[in-house]
């Protein structure tokens, strides 16, 4: 159980963290935003709220706080090496991905 719960954490860290890559980039531009822009940052940011409340209604407290963390982290790494575009790709793949194999595993209580 305890193995299902960390690997199924992954795919939510990775989906929080490409979508908060979106979310610095919305607060560092100074001036008009495209409309592009907008429905980017709409969508990115749906995909880490989603994440981040699957995470502690499905996982529990310890690993949703797990997931969290991980993501933070992961957000640093995944600024510098993803383009934005594919920063959001990776957040709705990953999140469906962990919305797919939930399901295989068991829940908590």
């Amino acid at each position: 159980m305890m193995w299902s719960g960390l690997l199924l954490s992954l795919p939510l860290s990775v989906s929080m963290a490409f979508s908060l890559t979106e979310l610095s980039f919305v607060r560092n531009v100074r001036g008009q935003q495209s409309r592009g822009d907008a429905v980017r940052t709409t969508l990115a940011m749906s995909a880490g709220l989603t994440a981040l409340g699957l995470a502690f209604s499905h996982q529990g407290p310890s690993f949703g706080a797990m997931a969290v963390v991980a993501g933070i982290a992961l957000s640093w790494l995944a600024a510098r090496l993803a383009s934005r575009t594919v920063a959001l790709a990776v957040a709705i793949v990953s999140l469906g991905f962990y919305l797919q194999f939930a399901e295989l595993a068991p829940l908590r209580p």
